[in-house]
Parts: structure tokens; sequence; C-alpha cells
């Protein structure tokens, strides 16, 4: 039986609660899904039965599982994106501890080589580099998803642009099929004038 664990146990294990947590949902979504269709029968076949009461009921229990529905996708979306931002973090993180080594290690090449004001230079831009990372990610753990609303009109054009991408494929292959059954129908034409 082991007390304590190591930074990678622990990270390790928190992905898996996290994992199960994002499972967990999936699976109501799922299990809301098969009682929406069965709530869409029962709201037919008391329509096609003319018993409005039964109806009412069905639609208000329809009703109520989108909603619950919706929230179930809200909530996986928030625990992914929260997922996003700390993975996030620890990259920034690490990124900032990097420039620290690289920092100590340039400071070590320039003091062996009597570059005083160079290193005093570099320092002070390596602990300024620090500081902002350090805004940085205090700014994007406080505004959260006011970071996100800045880059949300780039974010659309580039969701629009993958739809029309999609789309447009299928267009093309319509438009092809098009131009090749006119020529068909040109040839055909041109050589019953022929005639």
């Amino acid at each position: 039986m082991m007390f304590f664990k190591t930074k990678e146990e622990k990270a390790l294990e928190a992905r898996m609660v996290i994992r199960r947590g994002i499972n967990d949902l999936k699976k109501c979504d799922r299990s809301l899904e098969k009682k929406k269709n069965e709530m869409i029968a029962h709201a037919q076949s008391a329509k096609a039965q003319g018993i409005s009461q039964q109806y009412n009921v069905a639609v208000s229990g329809l009703k109520m599982i989108l909603s619950y529905q919706k929230r179930c996708k809200a909530m996986i979306l928030q625990i992914q994106m929260a997922e996003s931002m700390r993975d996030l973090t620890i990259m920034n993180a690490r990124f900032v501890k990097l420039m620290g080594n690289v920092g100590k290690e340039v400071s070590k090449v320039t003091q062996a080589t009597n570059f005083t004001r160079n290193q005093l230079a570099f320092e002070k831009g390596m602990v300024s580099a620090e500081a902002a990372m350090e805004q940085l990610e205090g700014f994007m753990e406080e505004t959260g998803m006011a970071f996100e609303s800045d880059m949300e009109t780039d974010l659309d054009k580039e969701i629009e642009n993958m739809i029309d991408a999609t789309g447009a494929a299928a267009i093309d292959e319509l438009d092809a099929e098009i131009d090749r059954k006119l020529k068909e129908s040109e040839k055909k034409l041109a050589s019953l004038k022929e005639s």
C-alpha cells in the first residue's frame, strides 16, 4: 500500500476522474436520447389516436428530456473546456520553467566570459518574461471565457469555412455529375440533329 503518490500519479488519477465524469455524462446523454425517442413515439401515437391529454403529457415529458439533454451536453463541454485550460496552463508553466533553465545556463556562460552587463540584461529579461507569463496565466484564469470571446469572431469564421468546405465538396460533386449529364444530353441532341 502506497501512502505517497508522485505528481504523475496524481495527475493521471485526476485525468481518470475527469474521463469517468465525462463518460458518465455521455452515458446519461445516450439514455436521454433513447427516452426522447420514446416520448416522440408516445406523442405520435397519442396524436394519431386523438388523445389530447396523453399527447400533452408526452410533449411535456419531451420538453423536460430536451432540457436535461441540453444541460448534460453543456456540462460535458464545460468539463472539456476546463480540462483544456488546465493543459494549457501546465504547458505555459513548463515553458516558463524551461526559459528559466535556459536563463540559468546563459547566465553561467556569460559569467565565465565576463559579460556581466549582458548577463544582467538577460536576467532582467528572464524575470520580466516570467512575470509576463504569470500575469498571462492569471489573466486567463480570471477571465476564463472573456479570453475566448475576443477570438470568437475568428473562430466563427473558421467554423463557417469548415462547414462551407464540407458543403462545397458535396456541391462540387453534384456540379460535376450535372455537367457530365448535360454533356451527354448535348451529344445526344447533336447526334439527333445530324441524323
